[in-house]
């Protein structure tokens, strides 16, 4: 074998850890724990500046989570590929050494 089979299930290791960031994201529950409400000071800025952060942090979390579900997903795929193709990819990550050069 050529070995590239470390790196294939170094891929695999790399959309696993992925999909496990993923879930503690969501496990976090990182916008949940920004408070909702006047704050105790009813029509306040601080209030509609906390609502702010809220908003972000729900649209951040979710463009997080988004990439790295299809990062995960293409890391599997590209694993999967290499395990299916076994002569290209050994192709693929072999780098020729070059002959001797003759003098023309």
């Amino acid at each position: 074998m050529t070995g590239y089979q470390v790196v294939v299930g170094k891929i695999r290791g790399a959309s696993q850890a992925a999909g496990r960031v993923v879930e503690g994201l969501r496990g976090a529950g990182c916008p949940a724990a920004v408070p909702t409400g006047d704050l105790g000071m009813p029509g306040s800025r601080a209030a509609l500046a906390m609502a702010r952060v809220k908003h972000v942090l729900v649209s951040r979390q979710a463009g997080f989570e988004a990439r790295l579900d299809t990062h995960a997903g293409n890391m599997a795929k590209a694993a999967d590929l290499y395990s299916a193709q076994d002569a290209t990819a050994a192709a693929d990550i072999t780098v020729p050494v070059p002959g001797p050069v003759k003098a023309g």
